[in-house]
């Protein structure tokens, strides 16, 4: 396995929220501009001894192609049995998260439903909130969170490339603090190695903090790639809240 640091990890300024009612009626006026969308049905993963008390990251999970939204329960039992609730929205539009615009909207949709679903019936950290996919639900786990950094404190995409059709770096100057999680199969036939170097230049020029994993064989949800998922979504967790320095006097 190669590991490449691109940047040092950098929190988002936007991943603390006020509250959780706040944060939710934020959702709530998104969804009404997308109602259409609404009924997209979700599978939840529900962490061991959970504990109502305690504000729990969540994990949106965009799921890979020809899947659905079950392969949460094959993905977050090897993540973690306790240290996440995870939601996962089936693709609206097909089998496969695909890049054109009515499938955009739908997913951002899909998304940010299944963000309301969970935080009403769970105790969520609003300022936690990832989201990640496997494959095509990677591609789209960039875009959406890409072109809603506010919304999320991390986005995952395993095996899956940058999104290159439709802008999505069209927000890169709010976006470009929001810690990523990439991952590349070394024999992998959709993401190969001239796409990803290509990719790493322009996220490197925009200036993400990226956090870049190549793994041997062809694309896979191994254990070992989705325990090192695990801790990476714990650094983001508990890393300190970067200070401003005070303005010179």
């Amino acid at each position: 396995m190669n590991r490449i640091k691109i940047s040092p990890l950098a929190l988002s300024g936007n991943c603390e929220s006020d509250s959780k009612v706040n944060f939710s009626k934020t959702l709530r006026k998104d969804l009404g501009a997308k109602n259409r969308h609404r009924n997209q049905a979700s599978s939840v993963f529900v962490p061991m001894h959970y504990e109502k008390n305690y504000q729990y990251p969540l994990v949106v999970w965009l799921h890979s192609h020809m899947e659905n939204s079950d392969e949460i329960h094959q993905v977050m039992p090897k993540v973690s049995m306790r240290n996440y609730v995870a939601v996962a929205p089936n693709c609206c539009t097909g089998d496969c998260w695909q890049q054109d615009a009515d499938s955009i909207e739908a997913a951002h949709a899909s998304v940010i439903n299944s963000i309301d679903m969970a935080m009403s019936r769970f105790s969520i950290n609003p300022g936690r909130i990832f989201v990640g996919g496997f494959g095509s639900g990677g591609t789209m786990a960039l875009r959406v969170a890409m072109e809603r950094p506010e919304l999320f404190a991390g986005v995952m995409s395993i095996n899956g490339p940058m999104p290159e059709s439709q802008a999505p770096l069209g927000c890169w100057e709010e976006c470009r603090n929001l810690p990523v999680f990439l991952t590349q199969a070394r024999n992998s036939d959709s993401f190969d190695q001239i796409t990803l170097c290509r990719q790493l230049r322009l996220l490197h020029v925009a200036g993400f903090a990226l956090t870049l994993r190549q793994y041997p064989g062809v694309e896979s949800l191994s254990d070992k790639l989705l325990q090192d998922l695990n801790r990476w979504i714990m650094e983001v967790v508990t890393a300190p809240a970067i200070d401003t320095p005070n303005s010179a006097k």
